[in-house]
């Protein structure tokens, strides 16, 4: 049963409007997490014997089409057998619906609820070379498959990412940093967007968004879907990996098993050319500048960004490097 403290939560209202539209025992409701921002709620559910999630967002930013396109996503790749969660759809078939109560518009959505363990960089079970391979594998098999995507009759299309849009007005107190940036995102605007290189991505690859099982990485939280560059997406997912996962309490550095693991499983899948294998550091490099300007310590995460630290990273982005003390082999953005 739900506790009380969790039906200050849901209402009875929304709990019984989902359980009537996905067909599910409200008894069997309990609640899971909250989002990073606390108006995404994720409760789980069961029916017919298998466990869902149930997801809902308060005073979403944007339309139920949104949501729907990214539901219509994770059925074309679950269908193409990648490793995400399943939506399932309402009785009357749609993929999400909104509900209104006190003013308040809701989406809700639901999908299978997926098995497995969060890495851990201290647990050498939860953070080796096989669990970067198999991240790999799977971010490519997404990638490959999504080539070949195109929405639904009637679906909305997810928006497209503007890189740009990453790094805060801040920048602007640090001129060195902020010409770097500049010749960064104008080299990055001119890239192709060809099928090959340019599609739906996951948008938000971190650690902390797949879980562990066994051999099997599964892929979680899409709700920040975009279009955006294939390079970007693994750019993106390896500077995060690097940034909070790159060393553990013992000492032991990951740097490189990450980046050629990651690599090797992504291109055992999906293939690249040396040259977006050559563009993958770019987006690291702005990645890292996005989190500095955000006020962030872009190396060490949790970290206060004192005066000093802050001319360290500084000059850390004027000398293009990526994490200061972390030997990264640029060898490895290239096919062997």
């Amino acid at each position: 049963m739900i506790t009380q403290e969790e039906e200050n939560m849901i209402s009875d209202y929304l709990l019984g409007a989902a359980a009537d539209s996905y067909g599910f025992d409200r008894a069997s409701c309990r609640f899971i997490t909250y989002g990073r921002e606390k108006n995404k709620q994720m409760y789980t559910f069961d029916k017919n014997k298998k466990p869902y999630v149930l997801r809902i967002i308060k005073n979403p930013a944007d339309s139920i089409g949104q949501t729907k396109a990214e539901m219509d996503w994770l059925l074309y790749l679950a269908q193409k057998g990648v490793t995400v969660p399943s939506p399932l759809k309402t009785e009357r078939g749609e993929l999400a619906f909104s509900a209104e109560e006190n003013g308040e518009t809701c989406f809700i959505s639901a999908f299978s609820r997926m098995d497995g363990l969060r890495w851990d960089k201290n647990d050498p079970k939860l953070w080796n070379k096989s669990v970067f391979y198999n991240w790999g594998k799977t971010v490519g098999n997404m990638h490959r498959f999504t080539r070949d995507y195109t929405p639904g009759d009637g679906m909305e299309k997810r928006h497209e990412f503007s890189i740009r849009s990453m790094i805060s007005e801040n920048i602007n107190a640090f001129p060195t940093v902020n010409k770097i940036a500049e010749n960064l995102l104008k080299e990055i605007e001119t890239l192709p967007k060809d099928k090959d290189s340019y599609g739906l991505i996951h948008n938000d690859l971190h650690p902390g968004n797949f879980l562990i099982d066994g051999e099997r990485i599964h892929l979680i939280d899409f709700d920040g879907c975009m279009y955006s560059w294939y390079a970007f997406d693994i750019g993106n997912a390896l500077y995060l990996a690097l940034w909070l996962g790159r060393s553990d309490e013992a000492g032991n550095d990951f740097t490189n098993e990450i980046i050629e693991y990651f690599l090797k499983g992504y291109l055992s899948v999906n293939p690249m050319s040396d040259f977006w294998l050559s563009k993958i550091p770019l987006f690291m490099m702005v990645c890292k500048i996005a989190l500095f300007s955000l006020g962030c310590d872009c190396e060490e995460p949790g970290n206060t960004l004192s005066e000093d630290t802050q001319k360290e990273r500084v000059r850390s982005i004027e000398n293009h490097v990526l994490l200061t003390g972390c030997m990264a082999d640029y060898s490895l953005f290239r096919n062997k």
